[in-house]
């Protein structure tokens, strides 16, 4: 018992987390689900950055692009400087949306796999109460 109490332990405390995503997915609230990239032109190129590299003293100018995969085709859309933090925001609730969905499925995926052994274990307790049947020889007579 004292192992099916540990996987019932692991299992409840697998729940509260899951119930921390749950909440945390339903609270997220607005999202846009695309990603915001920030291409940079460097003497006449065109070279992808990431928004971590791009610095104003560089002396080149960044620009902001929104990119989705909208009915199989890749779709870049160019973002005014005024709307890059509003879209920032709304990228950035999708994507900590989906990090919580995928917390939350790896979380079911260990809960049923932690409930399967202990339905492994109760399966093995059965067999200690179970008597295998014997075999009967035929050497004994039946009473008519």
């Amino acid at each position: 018992m004292d192992r099916k109490q540990s996987l019932m332990y692991e299992i409840s405390k697998l729940r509260q987390r899951r119930q921390y995503a749950e909440r945390r997915c339903e609270m997220i609230g607005q999202m846009l689900p695309a990603c915001l990239i920030f291409r940079a032109r460097v003497k006449g190129d065109r070279v992808l950055q990431s928004i971590k590299t791009i610095d104003s003293n560089m002396g080149y100018k960044s620009y902001g692009y929104l990119t989705c995969f909208y009915q199989g085709r890749n779709i870049y859309r160019y973002i005014p400087k005024k709307d890059i933090g509003k879209i920032g925001q709304l990228t950035e609730s999708y994507r900590i949306f989906c990090q919580s969905m995928q917390q939350i499925r790896e979380f079911n995926r260990r809960i049923v796999g932690l409930l399967d052994k202990i339905g492994e274990i109760q399966m093995e307790e059965i067999k200690n109460y179970a008597k295998p049947r014997t075999k009967r020889t035929g050497n004994k007579k039946r009473g008519k």
